[in-house]
């Protein structure tokens, strides 16, 4: 028996104004970058000195160029905040039993505003700087103070 170890995210966005009605809800597949494998490998196995932190933020920003294996960072990184308690499921994908681990985080009505648009977004392990464990390009949405916007994060194992 071969097993393959295919870690596939999905990040889901959602825009919520004032009165609870939904601006905007989608999804878009991420790329899961490098520094996100080897931040994997070496939780799983170990490496010398202190272990790496665990995912602990989400950040979004102003860039829009294609997410790479190589990206360290956001390319123009606007907010970042805390993600709240991993919620852990089993799922079936092609006969495998996996894990998906879902992260959320929401960017409030007076957070992360601004007049260019947000175009990207990662899953970090400090609320500055750290280690970048993925990254999206989505469609451009123009955060103001009338919506909230919730990030739902998929990770599958």
């Amino acid at each position: 028996m071969q097993e393959n170890m295919n870690m596939q995210g999905r990040v889901r966005l959602i825009a919520q104004a004032r009165d609870g009605s939904i601006l905007l809800d989608r999804s878009h597949a991420n790329r899961i970058v490098q520094a996100g494998r080897a931040l994997v490998a070496q939780r799983f196995a170990g490496v010398p000195g202190t272990p790496p932190a665990i995912v602990s933020h989400m950040g979004v920003g102003t860039g829009f160029t294609a997410p790479a294996d190589g990206d360290l960072k956001l390319v123009a990184e606007r907010a970042r905040n805390p993600v709240a308690a991993p919620v852990y499921s089993n799922v079936v994908d092609g006969g495998i039993s996996r894990i998906k681990v879902s992260l959320q985080t929401v960017f409030d009505f007076g957070e992360a505003n601004g007049a260019e648009p947000l175009r990207e977004a990662g899953i970090f392990t400090a609320a500055t700087g750290g280690t970048i464990y993925n990254r999206v390009v989505f469609d451009a949405v123009t955060k103001a103070n009338t919506f909230k916007l919730t990030l739902i994060w998929d990770i599958v194992f």
